[in-house]
């Protein structure tokens, strides 16, 4: 939305958070769902120096979300789990992305 739209980066991660809250997921994944694309929010925050096309945010998404899993019952009642989460799959794709080319 900041690029395609030019809203600001924050008020295109609140949209993205406010249009996933409506999306209706079974009960038994309780919030997890909608902490995931919150967390996927903050990860679009980025520059767009950084990702370059839909095929590095679709990898982006599968490692946050592969460390939203993972570390899920881990730190339950600290803040800034999702926005961490965030970073380090971003961090991790760029790390990659500068050693493969």
């Amino acid at each position: 939305m900041h690029t395609t739209f030019a809203l600001p980066l924050v008020i295109s991660a609140a949209l993205t958070g406010l249009t996933g809250s409506f999306i209706p997921f079974p009960a038994r994944y309780k919030n997890h769902p909608y902490a995931a694309i919150y967390a996927g929010s903050f990860a679009g925050m980025c520059s767009t120096h950084l990702i370059t096309s839909y095929w590095e945010i679709a990898i982006i998404s599968l490692i946050g979300s592969s460390l939203y899993v993972l570390t899920m019952n881990m730190f339950t009642g600290f803040g800034g789990k999702l926005g961490s989460v965030a970073f380090a799959s971003v961090a991790l794709f760029v790390l990659a992305k500068g050693i493969v080319l």
